[in-house]
């Protein structure tokens, strides 16, 4: 049982203490109904909230709520009584009922009150009414702070879904074109190569000789330019597989420099291959391998002024295999990198005008990387160099579709 403390009725009035007034300092309305709903006592707020009761159906809707403060009719009774009963208040201290948070409110022109209701053992009622204006007025505030979320939200999910739509669009759109150049691009490259090999015989005039080559490297640029773009486009659609082996990793390297010899030597650049001890083989997709040393090297080469130094490097970074690429070139901003690594971003420079390229190339590269589990990154300097690292794990799960 708890420690009950009863005040002593003359104990209390000899201290001097004016309990009316007392009671009347509470902030909270509070009243007290008899056992026939008479009211018996109230204090100064709930006469300012509450200046005419009808006690037949106060009690009632405070119950059942929420009640309004309309002009009574009937039996009523002012709740500005000026003699507060002490013996109605001292019941507070006798108090042996259960409280009951209902979920009614009782609005007011003076504002929202929610009820909590006492019951005495001698069938009266102690009534205390909390003030839940501010609460309601927050309440509102957060429905019109959700739905102007909600309408940003449906805003937004509709242009993404324009966005996917428009790019749905256009990535059919470079799969078709890109299928249908195909066709008249071999052509185009069969005959050149004939002409340019001269198989059927001499040509008797140097220059169609050499506009024959000239139109086979333009279409063989062409045709790598299609390959990209339609391997993008499995790439998105989740189409692309890869074919997974034991491969090693020098063979690859030399391939890939050996067909960029003869430009680095037009171009007087220098290449260099560091390979460290333990690294031999990497299970991956030879082809794609292939493609991703091939496009790093070749933009090497393209940003690499004469007389600059490429190196090729293989090492363990942790149980992954890293391949990076290194060049002494031109180099870009930190903050111009994340633009180079999107489909055809390019940076503007002096020497990127004299290689206009697709921006293909380590978008492509970086999308390859992470289908084999792995990842790129790039680093770089103006006027010092770049370096773009691949990392591919030793062993890649044996999934060979995209995303």
């Amino acid at each position: 049982m708890p420690t009950i403390v009863r005040l002593d009725q003359k104990r209390y009035l000899a201290s001097g203490v004016d309990l009316k007034e007392l009671f009347d300092q509470i902030p909270q309305p509070i009243a007290y109904f008899d056992a026939n709903n008479r009211l018996g006592a109230c204090n100064l707020s709930f006469r300012d909230a509450f200046p005419v009761v009808i006690e037949s159906e106060f009690l009632k809707r405070a119950s059942i709520g929420p009640a309004s403060n309309q002009s009574p009719t009937g039996n009523q009774s002012p709740a500005n009584h000026s003699n507060v009963s002490y013996g109605a208040l001292s019941r507070l201290s006798r108090l042996e009922s259960v409280p009951g948070n209902l979920p009614a409110t009782l609005s007011t022109a003076r504002g929202a009150f929610e009820p909590h209701m006492h019951k005495f053992p001698d069938g009266g009622t102690l009534l205390v009414l909390h003030d839940v204006a501010d609460q309601q007025r927050k309440e509102e505030d957060y429905q019109h702070q959700i739905a102007a979320l909600k309408a940003e939200l449906a805003q937004a999910q509709h242009a993404r879904q324009d966005a996917v739509d428009t790019a749905r669009i256009r990535k059919d759109f470079l799969t078709t074109t890109s299928h249908e150049l195909r066709t008249p691009l071999n052509a185009i490259l069969g005959f050149s190569e004939i002409l340019r090999d001269e198989m059927f015989g001499p040509m008797q005039n140097e220059r169609y000789l050499e506009y024959a080559k000239i139109i086979h490297q333009s279409g063989g640029h062409v045709l790598s330019l299609i390959n990209d773009l339609l391997d993008l486009s499995k790439l998105d659609a989740g189409k692309l597989e890869l074919s997974v082996e034991p491969v090693q990793i020098l063979k690859v390297i030399i391939d890939c420099v050996r067909s960029v010899e003869p430009q680095a030597t037009r171009d007087q650049v220098g290449i260099s291959i560091h390979v460290h001890d333990g690294i031999d083989r990497l299970c991956v997709d030879r082809r794609r391998l292939h493609q991703m040393l091939l496009n790093l090297l070749s933009n090497a080469l393209k940003f690499t002024p004469p007389g600059g130094e490429i190196t090729i490097e293989a090492f363990r970074r942790g149980s992954d295999i890293a391949l990076s690429v290194s060049d002494t070139g031109i180099g870009i901003r930190a903050e111009d990198i994340p633009k180079v690594l999107e489909p055809f971003g390019q940076v503007d420079s002096m020497l990127a005008q004299k290689h206009k390229g697709t921006g293909l190339g380590l978008p492509l590269t970086k999308e390859l990387a992470e289908l084999h589990g792995g990842s790129l990154s790039m680093e770089s300097s103006v006027d010092v160099g770049t370096t773009v690292t691949i990392i591919l794990p030793p062993h890649p799960a044996p999934a060979t579709s995209a995303h």
